[in-house]
């Protein structure tokens, strides 16, 4: 039995079909990580502008805090798709904010969610997306 041209007509087009498949899901799934990390750096602006603001004598604001830790925590459950070890940090650091009266340095250390430090590998991340 040969192949007749319409097959091989019908097998390159199936073929083109799935290769633009894949390629609109890598798009899609870059997409997703650079709004994910996207919000990480959000929430580290957010938090380096409240951190400035108690630096220069501003009283502590209990509200400002808990929308760190919503952003965090929002943050976290987007890049979990992305980088489950960044995720896992960001969730460390939402819960920080929550209550950080709790949180000692050497916990804080431990779990390596220093602002300087999530920002870096969300930054290093994002540019491997470019």
């Amino acid at each position: 039995m040969n192949p007749e041209v319409s097959d091989w007509i019908a097998l390159t087009a199936l073929v083109t079909s799935f290769v633009a498949y894949l390629e609109a899901k890598k798009a899609n799934k870059t997409g997703e990580a650079v709004n994910a990390l996207q919000k990480v750096i959000e929430a580290s602006e957010k938090t380096q502008t409240y951190l400035l603001y108690r630096a220069e004598g501003g009283e502590r604001q209990r509200e400002k805090e808990w929308d760190l830790a919503e952003r965090w925590s929002h943050a976290s459950f987007l890049i979990s798709r992305v980088n489950i070890d960044l995720s896992v940090r960001l969730t460390a650091k939402s819960k920080f904010w929550r209550n950080p009266d709790t949180w000692e340095t050497d916990l804080r250390a431990s779990k390596d969610i220093s602002l300087e430090s999530v920002t870096q590998h969300a930054k290093r991340l994002l540019e491997s997306y470019a």
